[in-house]
Order: structure tokens, then C-alpha cells, then sequence
């Protein structure tokens, strides 16, 4: 029982990061299902990725499960945060922007010359 437990943890983490993106989805329609599950997958590769170096740094031989497990975890959830700050930063983009064009066209009506009518 005790050898399942780094598949165990590299699961649960996989499980848990997809739970997170689904949770942020704004709807779930199959589109965006799909999306957050590739980007889940894509964050559990930076995860496998983090474990490869130690694997390499160590040796295969001399390499624990259980560190090899806790960096997967470490690297998926750090690849989550990073995508989760990075869509933070697009939203904000995204709705400084559309602020930004409000305001232009707030200031293109009240001008004297947009109104009809007034200077005829």
C-alpha cells in the first residue's frame, strides 16, 4: 500500500488542478471543458517536468518516489499559479480597455458638434 502513495499524491494533484480550473471556467460548455483540461494537462507537464530534473540531477537509481511525487505536485500547482496570475492580468487588460473605449465614446457623444440639431 505504501508504494501507491506517489501515484497517489501525482493523481490527487492532477485531480485537484483540474478542479480548480473547472471551478474558474465562467460557464461549462463543452469548449471551455476542453480548454481547461488541456490546461490542466499542460500544467501537469510543467509538474513532470520539475520531477525529470531532480530524476536527472539524482540518477534513476538513487531517485525517491516520494520526493519525485512531491515535485510533480510542487511544479504542477506552481505551473497553476503562474496561469492563473497570468489570466488575472489578461482580464484586467481586457477591462481597462474596454473602460478606456467607454470613455471615448462617452467623450465623442458629449462633444458640441456630435448632437444634431443644436447648431442648425
Amino acid at each position: 500500500m505504501s508504494s501507491l502513495i506517489p501515484s497517489f499524491i501525482v493523481l490527487g494533484s492532477l485531480l485537484i488542478t483540474l478542479v480548480i480550473m473547472l471551478r474558474r471556467a465562467p460557464d461549462l460548455k463543452a469548449g471551455t471543458i476542453v480548454t481547461n483540461l488541456i490546461m490542466t494537462a499542460l500544467c501537469f507537464v510543467g509538474g513532470m517536468l520539475i520531477s525529470a530534473m531532480y530524476t536527472r540531477a539524482v540518477g534513476n537509481e538513487s531517485s525517491n518516489p516520494f520526493i519525485i511525487s512531491v515535485l510533480v505536485a510542487m511544479g504542477t500547482f506552481g505551473a497553476l499559479a503562474i496561469y492563473i496570475k497570468l489570466d488575472e492580468k489578461q482580464k484586467r487588460i481586457i477591462q481597462q480597455r474596454k473602460q478606456q473605449n467607454l470613455q471615448q465614446d462617452i467623450q465623442q457623444d458629449s462633444s458640441p458638434g456630435s448632437q444634431p440639431g443644436i447648431n442648425e
